[in-house]
């Protein structure tokens, strides 16, 4: 199985390397591994906010917040 921090990682360096496009593409590619990682909610509104999407960012950060929350209160 594919880990879905390879995906954020790799979001990431692109967003450092102002490759908006495949930052967005990575970043989902890590919610498609796995749905419920939050952190991929967070890279994919970082990388809508760069290319000026602002619309879609608050989106991303509520879902990405309210995955943050559940994984939350499952651990303890």
């Amino acid at each position: 199985m594919v880990s879905p921090t390879i995906f954020d990682r790799c979001s990431l360096s692109y967003l450092m390397s102002d490759k908006r496009q495949e930052a967005i593409k990575d970043a989902m590619q890590a919610q498609v591994v796995s749905p419920v990682w939050h952190i991929a909610c967070y890279l994919q509104a970082v990388a809508l906010s760069a290319l000026g999407m602002d619309g879609e960012v608050e989106a991303g950060l509520k879902e990405g917040t309210m995955l943050e929350s559940k994984m939350s209160k499952a651990a303890g």
